[in-house]
C-alpha cells in the first residue's frame, strides 16, 4: 500500500476516535438537551449531549419505529418525559426541534412537544388545539401576556412531520415545519421566571397538554438556529448534524484497521 495513503488514513481514523465531534455542521457547545428515545426500556430518556439533562420517563413506556433508530410512544393521557430545572434550560433564546407523528387533539387539547414553564412560561412548541398547526409560546412579562405565531399545515395527520421553534433578539419568534418558516413574529423577551420551573416533553409543565402519538429526535439549543441548520438536523438527524456521534464499536474499528493494512 502507498505508504502516503496510509499515513492519511491513518490520521483519518485517529481523528474520528479522538474527537467525535470532528463531523458535526452545528457546534455541539449550544446543544442543550438532545432527547433520540434509542433507550428501549426503563425510565429514563437520556440527553446524548453533554448537557446532562437526562430526563424522567412517567407513565406506560413503550417505543415504536421513529424517524432515525426509535421513538417513544405518548398515550394522550400520562407518560411525558420531564427534566428537573436547571440553569442550562432557562433561556432567553433557543431553538427547540423534534421530529413528530401525531394523533388529532382538534378541539379537545393542545399537544406540547416541549414547555418548560406554564403561566408564566418560557417557552412552549405545541400543536394548536383548534387549527392543529405548530405553534410557538411565551409569557413577556406578566403571567397571561402571551406571545409566538401559530401556522402552517395541519400536523395530525397521521404522519410524521419535523417541527422547530426559534426565538432570538435578532431572529425574531419563528416557526418551521418540514423546514419552511410557517409562522414569524417581532421578538420579545421571554419571562425566565417559570412556573413551575421543570421542563416536560410530550405534555405541558403542568399538565394538560399531552401528546398523543409518537416523538423522535427532540432536541433544546441555547441559540437560534438558522433555517439551513434546521433543514440540516432534518435531512442528517442530531447526531450527525451535531457530531455527537456514537463511538464504533471496537468489531467495526478493527475491521477499518484490517482494511487500511491490506490497502482495501
Amino acid at each position: 500500500m502507498n505508504t502516503k495513503y496510509c499515513v492519511v488514513s491513518i490520521i483519518a481514523v485517529i481523528m474520528l476516535i479522538a474527537s467525535p465531534y470532528a463531523f458535526g455542521k452545528i457546534d455541539p457547545d449550544t446543544v442543550a438537551g438532545m432527547w433520540l428515545f434509542e433507550e428501549g426500556g426503563g425510565d429514563v430518556a437520556k440527553d446524548s449531549s453533554d448537557a446532562g439533562n437526562d430526563g424522567t420517563i412517567a407513565g406506560p413506556k413503550k417505543w415504536q419505529d421513529g424517524k432515525f433508530g426509535k421513538a417513544l410512544e405518548f398515550n394522550g393521557n400520562n407518560v411525558y418525559v420531564e427534566v428537573e430545572a436547571n440553569d442550562s434550560i432557562i433561556l432567553e433564546e433557543l431553538t427547540i426541534v423534534a421530529w413528530a407523528n401525531l394523533k388529532p387533539s382538534k378541539g379537545t387539547r393542545w399537544q406540547s412537544i416541549m414547555m418548560r414553564g406554564q403561566n408564566p412560561r418560557n417557552y412552549l412548541l405545541v400543536v394548536d388545539r383548534d387549527t392543529q398547526t405548530l405553534q410557538l409560546s411565551i409569557t413577556k412579562g406578566a403571567p397571561g401576556a402571551w406571545a409566538g405565531p401559530k401556522g402552517g399545515p395541519v400536523i395530525t395527520d397521521d404522519g410524521w412531520h419535523h417541527l422547530a421553534g426559534v426565538f432570538g433578539e435578532d431572529e425574531g419568534l419563528v416557526i418551521y415545519t418540514d423546514g419552511e418558516e410557517v409562522g414569524k413574529q417581532a421578538y420579545s423577551k421571554p419571562s425566565l421566571d417559570a412556573n413551575p420551573s421543570r421542563m416536560r416533553i410530550g405534555d405541558g409543565s403542568d399538565g394538560g397538554h399531552q401528546c398523543e402519538g409518537l416523538l423522535d429526535e427532540v432536541a433544546l439549543f441555547d441559540v437560534p438556529l438558522s433555517q439551513e441548520d434546521i433543514k440540516t438536523v432534518m435531512e442528517e438527524g442530531l447526531e450527525r448534524a451535531t457530531g455527537f456521534l456514537a463511538v464504533e464499536p471496537e468489531s467495526k474499528l478493527t475491521t477499518i484497521w484490517g482494511k487500511l493494512k491490506t490497502g482495501l
